[in-house]
């Protein structure tokens, strides 16, 4: 491609020899007054070279009077269009001299209906106008340079009616009327910001009371009518805020904490500096009638956003492919911050079901790196997945155990003073912990950050010694066999937990070979369990004998490497490691667990068989698979009943919840299904007749054989619902209903306002995983996809796509292999070629498998 005004180019990225330094932002916006807003923007640029043009972002709006100021001259330009780079370049007769010049541009545009950019949202009748600029939509809302490391000062100013709240990264210093009922306000200039990190949202919201974290005040904005559900967000905000301060040894950086409720929002949140904007379900809340995980959620989202202050806000990547220094420290810092201030919670259980999302897909050969090249806007979008924020985030645990708590943090803080307001590549990080460690990190953290895939550790004991051998781990048994060239092994942080009659001890040792012994002391060693605490990004391959050992004395592990024992076993045996039976024989021992992250494993694994068994033996294989897990887990949940006992303990009730799920989901025992029918009719009566931790459950098994009467009811109690979490719980839940005639009204009902932009995605995602609903709901999607990707926003577009391997056969596999190559997805691609690859793994499971279930249920 070539440019009006230069030589070829075949970047998206902008030139760096022009730099803006400050941006005086003005916008006129009103979302109760029409769609259309307009401003004006003032550049203060410093130019390191002469230049006829200066080219920067600005993607569908129009821009207009061009002019810049050179030496107190004023010159006008003309704009050229270059919309397959999303940029506007500004062309002068006469040169532009190096040095100090200011580029002043008016634009309109018109507040978008994808979530991002400046886009507009509804809560009933009333209208707003929000931001949503993360990874390179600013371009979207003024015409900026759009890039991460183009960081400056903003000053925005914003005039909208007299009653319309606004929020901005920073605080109101002055009002003025406008006339005509409208005003204008000025914000505080901002401290030097990356142009998607600024905030701007206006309407009609309200004000919570402020609370304090030393001299921060920090206020929750929202919709009117929800007051009373502001009280958790901001403690868990005042809480973790504090925590986080300590841990940085650095102040909270900016001026204010608004934390804004937005009720149409793509993300679930994001780290806007000094005004954090979220989902409703993930800050407003009542504790009352929370879940356990919805309330262990919220606080971590909350801590999550508020580490960006420092990690993304303050130390900013330089590029998008270094993504990972955000936020994988910052889902690494929401676990250790959230654990620290609630240990009873077991934040590190739950953070290993958020890591099995990772080692998922780092399983495939269509992974890619945590560091991963980015050279477009879709490929920025793309890499906002769980190799990013999981895999990253455990590989970060894994070196900070490796280091130890206090060099890391000692590493992370001089990383953090000495790059404050600036941007950063990888090496910066390494510099700084190999400073504070006296160690060469770079060469333990590199392989991790910049090879795709993880390593399987085989594991076998001979007598005090445990000898490994290490190789990737691949999802599927065709792909391991595929000839490649040798891949040098991983520097694995590995800690065994080895257990003898009386004490069980932590052995570490650092493998730098692909295969070697490991001596474990003295002692007779009972077992040997190879993921010690679950801190290594890797999966231990125990032999058959270890594995018998392990399931003996599973009362002696630590309650998140029971959970890892058997995600990583189920992993083992879906890839063609292990026999099934090795997985099953070990889950159904699993019956009277007591931890519920351990038994929280086993609802996803235990499904999947009885749909193989279904797909290869028939529809009486699946009966009787589903029939032997309830004969094996009802009990549990009868003995402990329906209702909670005074004084029970979160841990407790999340147990009953997790035994619903494996007797009534998975086993589909009648008098539980019978039961849930009769809790689902009393719950959308009155809400507290049932413990919140049953309720998603008891909905979705109450609509499985609903009609259209109690599907009526659904609808109607979530447009009453008092929670953001109850009005979604009942929406998603029409989902479940298995009449065809409902199934068709709900994939109708995602083209229209009555499922917010925001939760189409999703909505489509439970009725693929409906068994009654996925081959409807995959027609559908082909038939009106015109109109769904409208609702559905670059970043949530690839949600549906990775549920479509569950329709499970060659002939779905070909099918949607035809689709995406005729309607290519911009910001999917990668995801489309994962979502083939894991329909051959299932597929191969399936045929691997038919024989060795038979026997199994036989």
């Amino acid at each position: 491609m070539r440019d009006a005004a230069g030589p070829k180019r075949t970047t998206y990225r902008l030139r760096r020899d022009v730099r803006p330094s400050e941006v005086d932002l003005h916008v006129e916006v009103d979302p109760t007054r029409g769609e259309a807003y307009h401003g004006e923007v003032r550049h203060r640029l410093v130019l390191a070279r002469r230049r006829t043009s200066i080219e920067l972002h600005a993607d569908d709006m129009r821009v207009s009077k061009p002019r810049l100021e050179v030496s107190g001259k004023l010159r006008r330009g003309r704009v050229v269009k270059h919309p397959e780079r999303e940029t506007v370049e500004i062309v002068f007769d006469e040169p532009i001299p190096a040095g100090e010049a200011t580029l002043q541009l008016s634009f309109r545009s018109k507040l978008r209906s994808d979530l991002r950019g400046l886009y507009a949202a509804r809560d009933g009748k009333r209208l707003y106008a929000f931001t949503q600029l993360e990874a390179t939509d600013a371009r979207r809302f003024f015409p900026c340079f759009d890039e991460p490391s183009f960081k400056a000062r903003f000053q925005l100013s914003v005039t909208t009616g007299k009653k319309h709240a606004v929020i901005s990264n920073g605080p109101v210093v002055r009002e003025e009327r406008a006339g005509d009922g409208r005003k204008t306000l000025h914000f505080e200039r901002t401290p030097l910001l990356s142009t998607y990190l600024l905030a701007l949202a206006v309407g009609d919201l309200v004000a919570s009371k402020p609370v304090r974290c030393g001299k921060t005040e920090i206020r929750t904005w929202h919709v009117p009518g929800k007051e009373k559900l502001t009280a958790f967000g901001l403690e868990c905000a005042r809480q973790t805020l504090a925590r986080l301060e300590r841990y940085f040894d650095i102040p909270y950086p900016y001026a204010k904490l608004d934390l804004v409720a937005a009720p149409d929002f793509e993300a679930g949140a994001m780290e806007n500096a000094g005004a954090v904007f979220f989902r409703e379900t993930l800050l407003l809340s009542d504790p009352a009638t929370l879940t356990f995980d919805e309330k262990k959620r919220v606080a971590e989202v909350i801590c999550h956003e508020l580490a960006h202050m420092w990690y993304g806000d303050l130390v900013t990547m330089a590029w998008w492919d270094d993504l990972w220094l955000n936020e994988a420290f910052a889902t690494w810092m929401a676990f250790q911050i959230v654990d620290d201030w609630q240990p009873e919670w077991r934040m590190w259980s739950d953070f290993q079901h958020h890591k099995s999302m990772a080692f998922g897909l780092d399983a495939l050969d269509e992974t890619h790196p945590i560091y991963s090249r980015v050279r477009s806007p879709e490929e920025a979008t793309e890499n906002f997945d769980a190799i990013t924020y999981e895999k990253g985030a455990g590989v970060v645990r894994m070196i900070e155990r490796y280091l130890g708590a206090d060099v890391f943090r000692e590493g992370v803080r001089c990383y953090i003073r000495r790059h404050a307001e600036s941007n950063t590549v990888a090496a910066d990080l390494w510099n700084a912990l190999g400073e504070a460690s006296g160690q060469d990190v770079e060469p333990v953290v590199r392989a991790w950050i910049e090879r795709p895939g993880f390593p399987l550790v085989r594991l076998q004991r001979e007598g005090n010694t445990l000898r490994y051998r290490q190789a990737r781990f691949h999802a599927s048994a065709a792909k391991r066999k595929t000839k490649r060239a040798p891949a040098p092994a991983w520097p694995i942080p590995f800690v065994a937990r080895v257990a003898t009659r009386n004490s069980t001890r932590n052995v570490r040792e650092l493998l730098t070979r692909k295969s070697g012994a490991i001596e474990l002391g003295r002692g007779t060693t009972t077992f040997v369990y190879g993921n010690a605490e679950e801190s290594g990004f890797f999966r231990p391959l125990h032999d058959a004998k270890e594995l018998g050992a392990l399931a003996r004395g599973r009362a002696r592990l630590e309650p998140v490497e029971r959970l890892g024992l058997l995600e990583h076993q189920w992993a083992i045996v879906r890839a063609g490691e292990a026999p099934i039976g090795t997985f099953l024989e070990l889950a159904m021992a699993f019956c009277d667990e007591e931890d519920p992250d351990v038994l929280a494993t086993l609802p996803g694994a235990l499904a999947s068989c009885a749909r193989s068994a279904g797909r290869t033996i028939g529809e009486e294989g699946e009966r009787a698979f589903r029939e032997r897990v309830g004969a094996v887990f009802a009990p549990a949940f009868r003995e402990m009943g329906w209702r909670a006992r005074r004084g029970e303990s979160d841990h407790t009730r999340m147990r009953r919840a997790q035994l619903l799920a494996l007797a009534g989901r998975v086993g589909e025992d009648a008098e539980i299904l019978a039961a849930a029918s009769h809790h689902c009719d009393a719950y959308l009566r009155k809400r507290s007749s049932l413990e919140p931790n049953l309720a998603g459950d008891v909905v979705a098994l109450g609509a499985r054989d609903g009609d259209a009467a109690l599907y009526a009811r659904f609808l109607a109690e979530s447009k009453r619902a008092t929670t953001p979490q109850e009005e979604r719980r009942l929406l998603f839940a029409t989902a479940s209903f298995r009449d065809s005639v409902l199934i068709a009204r709900t994939l109708e009902m995602s083209l229209t306002d009555a499922v917010g932009t925001q939760d189409v995605a999703m909505v489509l995602m439970r009725l693929l995983a409906n068994p009654a609903a996925a081959v409807p709901t995959w027609t559908f999607m082909k038939q009106r996809w015109k109109k769904l990707q409208k609702r559905l926003p670059p970043m949530l577009v690839t949600r549906p796509i990775e549920a479509l391997p569950g329709l499970g056969t060659k002939a779905w596999r070909q099918d949607v292999a035809r689709f995406f190559r005729e309607h290519p997805v911009a910001t999917g691609q990668r995801t489309v070629r994962q979502a083939l690859e894991r329909f051959d793994a299932g597929i191969q499971f399936d045929e691997r498998n038919e024989r060795p279930l038979r026997k199994w249920l036989g």
